[in-house]
């Protein structure tokens, strides 16, 4: 898989922290309902791709402070913003850290639990994206659990300029500037690639997930869970 096109390498992106939440209206939530899911399901490991920046390791962390992390991501800066914001916790996580493309990696074992949340958007092309989430099937046992989020639009679409709108309104009243709002637009076919929220579905069906299960949706992010099939055996 490519790296995406989103220059994650460029040292500005450590203050992706601070701007997130402005951006995504009840960003928070995405995490906390996801921990909150988790309470019902075995944590002992879990895959975070997408790792850099460092909530999901912090929230997954607060809540399961024993449990096994393999945390991955190919930005050396956003995964030393990741260490930086676990910190603040109470208790140090067991973590593997991976600065590579999951694509790349070949693990021993098979994860309960799995999350890439605000990644997929950044990959171009079709079959990459399917590369991605077959390889996050493949790395799950059977009935294990993917937590995904990403931006979900058909730019074709009438509707599209309609969502950048209100979604423009969003941001400036979370106190982002008019530059700021021109450069997040201006990102959606040169660095941001959506695809509808059914097509992201169908694809999690076709790489083997037997259940998805919307669960946040703020203007275009939608967060879902999603269980992979139980193979008979």
């Amino acid at each position: 898989m490519k790296n995406p096109q989103h220059d994650w390498h460029n040292p500005n992106v450590s203050n992706y922290q601070n701007t997130i939440r402005q951006k995504i209206s009840g960003y928070d939530l995405i995490y906390d309902m996801m921990t909150d899911i988790l309470q019902s399901y075995p944590t002992d490991n879990m895959l975070i791709v997408g790792a850099g920046g460092g909530q999901e390791l912090f929230s997954l962390g607060q809540a399961f402070p024993f449990s096994h992390f393999t945390a991955i991501d190919t930005s050396k800066i956003m995964l030393q913003a990741a260490r930086k914001h676990i910190e603040k916790l109470e208790s140090p996580l067991h973590i593997d850290w991976y600065e590579e493309d999951l694509l790349a990696l070949v693990f021993d074992h098979q994860f309960e639990v799995a999350s890439c949340h605000l990644v997929s958007h950044f990959i171009e092309e079709h079959e990459q994206k399917k590369a991605l989430l077959q390889k996050l099937s493949d790395s799950l046992q059977d009935s294990g659990i993917l937590f995904i989020s990403s931006i979900n639009a058909d730019m074709s679409a009438v509707s599209f300029q309609h969502q950048l709108k209100y979604w423009r309104s969003s941001m400036l009243q979370n106190d982002l500037s008019e530059e700021h709002w021109l450069r997040f637009e201006q990102s959606f076919g040169s660095s941001t690639y959506p695809i509808t929220l059914e097509l992201l579905t169908d694809l999690l069906h076709e790489v083997g997930f037997s259940t998805v299960i919307p669960y946040f949706k703020s203007h275009m992010v939608d967060a879902l869970l999603a269980i992979k099939e139980e193979v008979n055996k």
